[in-house]
C-alpha cells in the first residue's frame, strides 16, 4: 500500500493489470486504512479534548469520542465509494468504460496518502498532515485516471477537477441532510 506513495507510476502500472474484486479492495485495503483516522480520532479526543477552550473553541467531550470515530469511519468509506461512483459517472465522457470495480481501485489507492495521514489525528495539530495527504492523493488520482481508467492525458486534470467538485457537492449535501435529521 505504501508503494503507491513512494513509486506511484510503477504501482499504477502494476495495479492496472491486477484484477482485484470489490471484496478484496474493501477488506484488504480500504477498511484497514479507513480505520486509522477513527481510531486516532478516538484516542485524541479521549486524551486531549475535554471542554471549552478560549483559544481553540469547543472541544469534543470524551463521551462523544466513539460517535465521532464512527462518523469519521462512515464519512471516509462513503467518500471513497462516492468518488468511485463519480468516476463511473464521468468515465464515458472521457473515453473510459463504466466499471465500478476499476473506479473503486483508483479511488481507494489514490486515497492512500490521506488515509495514512488519518493515523496522525490523535494529536489535533497533526491534522496538517491531512493537507499534505490530500495533495498527494490528488496527484495519485490524476495519475490513476490515465493509467487505470484510461482517461486521455490531455483530459485527466479536467476529469479529476470535475470529480473533486462533484465529491465536494455530494459531501456537503449529504452532511447537511444527515445534520438536519439530527443523526450527527
Amino acid at each position: 500500500m505504501v508503494a503507491i506513495v513512494r513509486h506511484p507510476s510503477v504501482e499504477w502500472d502494476r495495479l492496472a493489470g491486477e484484477d482485484l474484486s470489490v471484496d478484496v479492495l474493501i477488506g484488504h485495503f480500504l477498511l484497514p486504512l479507513a480505520l486509522l483516522a477513527p481510531i486516532s480520532t478516538f484516542i485524541g479526543i479521549r486524551t486531549f479534548n475535554a471542554q471549552w477552550d478560549e483559544d481553540m473553541g469547543y472541544l469534543v467531550p470524551a463521551q462523544d469520542a466513539f460517535p465521532a470515530a464512527v462518523t469519521t469511519l462512515f464519512a471516509t468509506m462513503g467518500s471513497v465509494f462516492a468518488l468511485a461512483g463519480i468516476f463511473v459517472l464521468l468515465a464515458p465522457l472521457y473515453g473510459s468504460s463504466r466499471d465500478f470495480r476499476v473506479a473503486l481501485k483508483v479511488a481507494t489507492f489514490g486515497a492512500v496518502p490521506m488515509l495514512l495521514a488519518g493515523a496522525t489525528l490523535f494529536i489535533p495539530v497533526m491534522a496538517l498532515f491531512g493537507l499534505i495527504g490530500m495533495f498527494q492523493s490528488l496527484y495519485l488520482w490524476w495519475m490513476g485516471a490515465r493509467k487505470v481508467l484510461q482517461v486521455r492525458p490531455s483530459q485527466q486534470a479536467e476529469f479529476i477537477g470535475i470529480a473533486m467538485l462533484l465529491l465536494i457537492a455530494i459531501s456537503t449535501l449529504a452532511g447537511a441532510a444527515i445534520s438536519s435529521m439530527g443523526i450527527v
